[in-house]
Formats: C-alpha cells, sequence, structure tokens
C-alpha cells in the first residue's frame, strides 16, 4: 500500500480523511449570480452552489459593505423526486461526514 500523502481522498480510511480536513481544507465562498462554496479535500474540489435573485445580491453586497454577511432567503419550494447528486460526490461527502464524526468523538 502506497504512503498516504500518496493517495487519493477516494482512497482514504475514514480516519486519514479527518486528519486531512483538520490538518488544512478549503472553504471558500464566492458570489455573482450564484452563490459558490468550494471544499477542497486534497485534490478533490467539491462545488455546492445556490442561485440568487437580484434582491439577494443587492442584500449581501450591502450587508458585506458594512461588515456583516446576511442574505434574506425566500421560503424554499416544495421540491418533488430526490435531488440529482454525483455519485462520486456523494461519496465523499457522506465520508467526509463520517470524518468529521470522528474529529468530534461522534
Amino acid at each position: 500500500m502506497p504512503p498516504t500523502d500518496d493517495l487519493d481522498d477516494t482512497e482514504r480510511t475514514t480516519e486519514e480523511l479527518a486528519e486531512v480536513m483538520f490538518s488544512g481544507n478549503v472553504i471558500e465562498v464566492l458570489f455573482g449570480h450564484l452563490l459558490t462554496f468550494r471544499i477542497s479535500l486534497g485534490d478533490v474540489d467539491v462545488f455546492v452552489r445556490h442561485a440568487l435573485s437580484p434582491e439577494q445580491i443587492a442584500d449581501l453586497t450591502a450587508g458585506l459593505g458594512q461588515g456583516e454577511v446576511r442574505l434574506t432567503m425566500p421560503a424554499a419550494p416544495q421540491t418533488h423526486g430526490p435531488l440529482l447528486v454525483d455519485p462520486g460526490e456523494a461519496a465523499l461527502l457522506t465520508r467526509a461526514l463520517e470524518a468529521r464524526n470522528t474529529l468530534l468523538g461522534g
């Protein structure tokens, strides 16, 4: 088996993934017409995107100018059916949540 540093995150054990998360994962938030969260674990980037209305963009921009992060959210629409998620990203996110629970002693 190769040394831990040579493994892709998808090949790591839950404990190793927890160590990677604890030792320097990157979380970045970008906003424009989409609010984008980029979560980097090693060489894997997971993007979570949320569309913003012009009113929400104005609200967020005004809040940042005052040193605040505020975002008014409309009521969630009723959805029918499952949310489509890439199977590889879903598996990595599941393992990342398990790793987080390991770090928190869960």
